[in-house]
């Protein structure tokens, strides 16, 4: 029986599919480390009737979101035409949608905490979802038991049905959905039936709700004529030679992006101390910024440090290696290009909740950055901050932010405009890349009153999230370096992602994630009331 069309695609999730045709990008996670009242790990941990364990724990809590969110019961159809649209599933089989991974972890060893989740992001992100097939939905679970009372539960998605702040609510809404499971099965009044296995995980879709709307259905996102002029003009219509002749020239990445090279992610996991994440916060609230500007700066200083000076000791000789061969130019004579991702969910007349599930999101690209020996810390994060702003509380800002991907509505409808475009960009932008760092912040959510288990209303523990975190796949001719950032019950994880094809070695990304740590705890902890550093201060030549 053919499925149930929801409603047309509009151009953000549009943009999104092409992504996933052309295998350019291909998911987000969004993970909660769990707290658990009840003993989690089965007899045989790691096999099919620990899989079968996990089912049987979760298929109350994720009937209940289907029924809640009908856009996670949906798939793609047409993906590969001009006029792809949402169909909705008949039913959903769980059991193959959850994965559980065998951790080697002990309970108090962040480093081994570090190490697993890193893994196991990077083996989802290398994963991409096929938008062919019509049996499965755009998402599927990761659980990595942490001892007999915890575990890790990673939420991949793809991000036509979703946004980080939509995953990060329906991560919460599942432990509340486990909760509310508990309560009633240590009820005294609950049968001996409700907790009974079930027989199959097979769940019929029976709801006919209609999906979120997309966000050119709530506000108009169609380009000025202004912006047409500059903005489009320059994306669309200009030759790639021509375009890039005219910009300033940056930095994005060690290797020119290429549509040849797999597209294979590369992950390194940052996990910051609750005492670490209280002075970044402590700082940025003294120094009338935030969390997101510090680290702004911060990342810019790294880049530079870490690929584009000539002296620095993480440097690999200053040089670029092209596409395919040549001397290339020293990384030092080039600027940066920086993108922050905005939720436009509180930005438009009619605000949407975070926990409705679509992508609401645009960004602002802050281009020709650059990062001299004497430029100060505290003056670059202050100007990234006004920069923001504007872009976000001004009328004008936000009508920018509607109209970045409005512009969308401009490109052909016919079967195979949208990936001729969206290809293009590997020999319009510079190295084949739009930015040099992307840094998406979730900032803070899923908080409980303790990171250990909380009294219910019976006086039982309950679940409890105690951490949680963010990643993104790497993008081709997105950004060379991918950042996602949330901050659970006082601590602060950074996720960096790159494609492997765009750097000499995954120790590249590792140094620079180090050297943005460095710099990170060393303006926090040891200089947080210095007026001012400068950049050579707090990265001296070797």
């Amino acid at each position: 029986m053919a499925l149930q069309v929801v409603r047309p695609v509009d151009n953000l999730e549009r943009y999104n599919i092409t992504r996933s045709n052309v295998n350019i990008y291909n998911n987000v996670c969004v993970g909660v480390s769990i707290y658990s009242p009840v003993t989690t790990t089965p007899s045989s941990s790691f096999s099919h009737q620990s899989q079968v364990y996990w089912a049987q724990l979760l298929l109350n809590p994720i009937i209940s979101l289907l029924d809640r969110h009908p856009i996670i019961a949906t798939v793609i159809g047409d993906h590969l035409t001009g006029h792809p649209v949402f169909l909705r599933l008949q039913s959903i089989d769980l059991l193959p949608l959850i994965r559980v991974v065998s951790s080697p972890m002990e309970a108090n060893s962040s480093d081994s905490y570090d190490a697993v989740i890193s893994r196991v992001l990077e083996n989802e992100h290398n994963k991409p979802f096929d938008l062919a097939d019509q049996s499965s939905p755009l998402w599927r679970l990761v659980i990595v038991p942490n001892g007999q009372n915890a575990f890790h539960l990673i939420y991949t998605f793809h991000h036509v049905i979703g946004d980080g702040r939509s995953a990060m609510a329906l991560t919460e809404q599942i432990v509340e959905q486990l909760n509310i499971q508990h309560a009633s099965a240590s009820s005294p009044t609950s049968s001996s039936s409700s907790s009974s296995s079930p027989s199959t995980f097979n769940i019929p879709i029976l709801s006919d709700k209609p999906i979120s709307a997309s966000i050119e259905s709530r506000e108009n996102c169609y380009p000025s004529i202004r912006f047409f002029l500059w903005e489009a003009t320059r994306a669309i219509l200009l030759p790639g030679f021509l375009k890039r002749a005219l910009e300033t020239k940056y930095w994005a990445g060690e290797i020119d992006s290429s549509l040849e090279a797999p597209n294979q992610t590369e992950v390194e996991f940052l996990r910051l101390t609750q005492d670490e994440t209280r002075a970044v916060v402590r700082l940025a609230k003294a120094r009338a910024t935030t969390v997101q500007a510090i680290m702004y700066t911060a990342s810019i200083f790294a880049a530079r440090a870490t690929f584009m000076s000539r002296n620095s000791s993480h440097a690999a000789g200053g040089k670029r290696t092209e596409g395919k061969a040549g001397d290339g130019i020293n990384d030092e004579d080039e600027a940066l290009v920086f993108a922050t991702p905005c939720s436009l969910r509180n930005l438009i007349s009619d605000p949407i909740g975070a926990d409705e599930q679509g992508n609401y999101v645009s960004e602002i690209l802050h281009d020709n950055i650059r990062v001299q020996d004497g430029s100060g810390f505290w003056f670059m994060t202050d100007q990234y901050r006004k920069e923001v702003l504007a872009g976000t509380t001004t009328t004008r800002g936000v009508r920018h932010l509607l109209e970045h991907f409005g512009a969308l509505a401009l490109l052909s409808k016919r079967d195979g405009a949208w990936e001729s475009f969206m290809t293009s960009r590997v020999t319009k932008d510079q190295h084949g890349r739009k930015a040099s760092i992307k840094l998406s912040n979730l900032g803070r959510g899923w908080d409980t009153t303790s990171t250990a288990a909380v009294a219910g209303a019976n006086g039982d523990a309950m679940y409890t999230i105690q951490d949680g975190f963010f990643s993104q796949s790497s993008g081709v001719t997105a950004s060379a370096l991918t950042m996602s950032a949330a901050t659970a019950n006082g601590r602060l994880t950074i996720s960096t992602t790159w494609q492997m094809a765009g750097f000499h070695g995954r120790e590249r990304g590792e140094a620079f994630v180090a050297e943005f740590k460095r710099i990170l705890l060393l303006v926090t902890l040891q200089h947080a009331d210095t007026p001012e550093l400068s950049y050579i201060e707090i990265c001296p030549r070797q």
